[in-house]
């Protein structure tokens, strides 16, 4: 099962979607990989929603794509 998640940076007050099979191990990695990411320089990260989407890969990226496209804190 693939996932969308939302996530939010108070610090910096911006919005991260994203997607993946394990969306709890994605959200601690977020949060506390060593590697120099762009959520790395954002930290702490709050996770706000998550949708299931699917068993097909290509699927959860159009979603994601979608949501990214919209560009817009409201949607």
């Amino acid at each position: 099962m693939f996932y969308i998640y939302i996530l939010y940076s108070e610090v910096s007050h911006i919005y991260y979607i994203g997607y993946s099979e394990n969306y709890k191990r994605r959200f601690e990695e977020h949060n506390h990989s060593e590697r120099n990411t762009f959520t790395h320089k954002h930290r702490p990260w709050i996770l706000k929603v998550v949708f299931e989407c699917g068993y097909d890969e290509s699927k959860a990226m159009e979603i994601e794509r979608f949501i990214k496209a919209q560009k817009s804190k409201r949607f």
